[in-house]
């Protein structure tokens, strides 16, 4: 049987030149200073009312900015790389023309599945609760979110599956090491996503089963273009569809629910054994399988 595997040996190579850890662990250090300074230092250049819009970013403009202001980080990260280890933005990518067309097909493909199990049946038809922004303004807005969310998930994917996963594949050939290395921190790190310990919790294992499904699809193609698509095409879905009005990136939504204080629900960690939130974190497994089946369809491997 084939190695399913073989083209992250090409895509894995620029990584081989320079491969201390040392380096690996400032690289890391530095991007996350540099993630968890840029907003503070972006707020400061932009007038009171952008500053304020981007700091809740509930609004279409303060939703936007908060996703294009990842490319600070990404900025950060390429110049990192350069410095830390001689070489350049394409190194983390792989073939360009082969990442552009797995982009395409893998979100195409997740998209189209995403949509279907949207339509079956439609929550804007039989939530009454749901209200429908404007249509018109929305669709408008679309090619831009779009092009934000793609900053967004491009840097994520630079970061985890290019760099990280590069970089511990160097340093081990045990494929659950630069496989699962990489998706537990980027897991971890969405923790924090969460309003409370089971909240976080339901996060952190959803993107970190999304991180290694990302991680098997670079694996698979050498290169970052499926793994973006199929990240792209899952934060569309969960953040340009629906939305709890006024909260964090609800901002691009098409539907929102009403608004519920965050600090009046329980999120406590005893609530992990709620058969509901039970239900709700198999389902999010599930999503991310069919995703995964979608894409691993798309590229034909």
């Amino acid at each position: 049987m084939s190695d399913p595997y073989r083209a992250h040996a090409a895509f894995i190579r620029p990584a081989w030149p320079v491969r201390d850890l040392w380096r690996v662990v400032a690289m890391m250090a530095l991007v996350a200073l540099i993630f968890s300074l840029s907003p503070v230092v972006l707020a400061l250049f932009l007038p009171a009312e952008a500053r304020a819009a981007y700091i809740a970013g509930t609004s279409a403009f303060g939703t936007l900015l908060q996703f294009f202001s990842f490319a600070v980080a990404g900025l950060g990260l390429v110049v990192l790389l350069h410095l830390l280890h001689r070489r350049g933005f394409w190194s983390l990518v792989g073939d360009r023309s082969a990442a552009w067309a797995d982009l395409k097909r893998v979100g195409g493909a997740v998209g189209l599945v995403l949509l279907l199990i949207e339509l079956v049946p439609p929550a804007a038809l039989v939530d009454d609760a749901l209200v429908m922004r404007d249509l018109g303004a929305w669709l408008v807005l679309l090619p831009v979110a779009l092009l934000a969310l793609l900053v967004q998930v491009g840097t994520e994917e630079l970061l985890f599956r290019g760099y990280l996963q590069q970089q511990m594949a160097c340093l081990s050939g045990a494929r659950w090491l630069w496989m699962f290395c990489p998706s537990a921190l980027f897991g971890a790190l969405h923790y924090w996503n969460g309003y409370g310990p089971a909240d976080g919790v339901i996060w952190a294992v959803w993107a970190g089963l999304l991180g290694l499904a990302c991680a098997d699809l670079t694996a698979r193609t050498g290169n970052l273009g499926a793994a973006i698509g199929l990240h792209l095409a899952n934060n569309a879905f969960a953040l340009l569809l629906y939305a709890v009005a006024d909260w964090p990136a609800s901002g691009l939504a098409l539907f929102v629910y009403p608004y519920e204080d965050p600090a009046a629900l329980d999120y406590s960690l005893a609530r992990l054994l709620d058969p509901l939130l039970i239900v709700q974190g198999l389902t999010l497994a599930l999503w991310v399988l069919v995703m995964w089946l979608a894409a691993r369809i798309a590229i034909k491997r």
